[in-house]
């Protein structure tokens, strides 16, 4: 998603460390820029659960975790994930650090919504530039109307990515017997999430 807009993207072991050998899923390089220079955006990936899916009282089972406030399990991952990254990658590395959190019901934590924008609204000031409109940008219905493109575009690629991420967690109870599994320890998704955010051509599920 970011690399074909021309940005220098690590991944994995590639990305740099915070502290010791922690580091996030993704680092854009010198994505950020202002008067005193360019800076590198690093966010890491993480999936929350806005459901009860493992209760210990069968019947809260599918139910919100948080049905008055939808977006409280964004928050409450987000603010995990930013305690333990974001003032050591400011202070040790000078690379902005973002929390970038999905819901198992595709719901997007805002900070995320907020750099797919920017990367619409880079991607929309290209696309004016090579049709040699670069005189409108910003300024026109037409530049406002395919940002929005861009931007419903690139939510649908990481909705549909993050659905895909969602469904290798769930376990469908088919015979409908109140009966609570044991919990199945089965390692993070997130490299999953991650190969899936950073392709545009996302494969379709088979169908058996």
């Amino acid at each position: 998603m970011f690399r074909t807009a021309g940005h220098t993207v690590r991944t994995q072991h590639g990305v740099t460390a915070s502290a010791g050998q922690r580091r996030g899923d993704v680092e854009i390089r010198s994505y950020l820029q202002d008067a005193a220079g360019r800076w590198s955006l690093l966010f890491d990936m993480s999936m929350t659960q806005d459901s009860f899916g493992s209760s210990s009282h069968v019947q809260q089972n599918g139910l919100l975790s948080h049905p008055k406030d939808l977006d409280a399990p964004l928050r409450l991952a987000a603010q995990r994930k930013i305690n333990g990254y974001r003032q050591q990658y400011a202070d040790n590395q000078n690379i902005s650090f973002l929390p970038a959190i999905m819901s198992t019901s595709t719901r997007m934590h805002g900070e995320f919504l907020r750099v797919l924008f920017l990367q619409a609204h880079r991607e929309t000031e290209a696309h004016f530039t090579a049709a040699g409109m670069s005189s409108q940008r910003n300024q026109s219905d037409s530049f406002r109307f395919k940002r929005a493109a861009f931007y419903q575009s690139l939510k649908s690629k990481v909705g549909l990515a993050a659905a895909k991420a969602a469904a290798l967690r769930i376990n469908l109870n088919v015979e409908g017997c109140g009966i609570v599994a044991a919990p199945v320890y089965a390692p993070s998704r997130a490299p999953v999430l991650l190969s899936l955010l950073l392709s545009h051509n996302l494969p379709l599920p088979r169908v058996h």
